[in-house]
């Protein structure tokens, strides 16, 4: 199984009734799904005979087997200036996504389990110690962003770029067969990108 932080607590909580043992997933052509736990001492290579019965689903594991493979998309910071100026202004805003909803849904043995994520904060952090958290992934350039930063150094010492992230967090949720939503553990993606700044100088010429 793909053990994310969203499976965490399952772990914590199914692994002492296991001891010694590993989680794996059964899925067949049939819709048949199971998690069943094999012996680390299983021989790495060959085959494992694994007995299941045809028990029910179950829709919190099938939950968070989705989330852990939801599909966020891939967000690209952008910048105007491009190259940023020491004291002045630099705008940034997110390409790639809009803030809307990522759903994704899948159907075992007559149980349909449908997992749905909402943005909720955005955390920018700029590359020299500041961040901010806001409601907003920026707006593209010629609109004015309500994501700025001003540098007061140059990006020299820093490589010749400031590392800037945003971490966009979460709330997540499940329903099954059409339910009522109920609650998962939140989850939270990291996007990067390079950001150079320059410091203008002045040059005294004679004439």
């Amino acid at each position: 199984m793909n053990i994310g932080l969203s499976l965490s607590a399952w772990l914590q909580r199914e692994a002492p009734l296991h001891p010694g043992e590993s989680p794996w997933t059964v899925v067949c052509d049939d819709g048949f799904f199971a998690v069943v736990w094999i012996p680390r001492s299983a021989a790495a290579s060959g085959n494992v005979t694994v007995v299941v019965g045809s028990g029910a689903v179950d829709p919190v594991v099938l939950a968070m087997e989705l989330l852990n493979q939801l599909p966020v998309p891939e967000l690209s910071i952008r910048a105007n200036p491009s190259t940023g100026l020491v004291a002045l202004e630099s705008w940034f805003w997110v390409d790639g996504y809009g803030g809307e909803p990522i759903s994704s849904s899948d159907t075992l043995a007559s149980t349909t389990v449908e997992v749905q994520v909402q943005p909720v904060t955005y955390r920018w952090r700029f590359g020299d110690g500041t961040a901010i958290e806001t409601n907003s992934l920026g707006r593209p350039f010629p609109e004015e962003s309500d994501v700025q930063h001003i540098y007061e150094q140059s990006s020299l010492a820093n490589g010749g770029a400031y590392n800037i992230t945003i971490e966009v967090s979460f709330d997540a949720e499940y329903r099954v067969n059409g339910g009522a939503w109920e609650s998962l553990a939140p989850i939270a993606r990291t996007f990067t990108t390079d950001y150079p700044v320059q410091q203008l100088q002045s040059v005294l010429t004679s004439r």
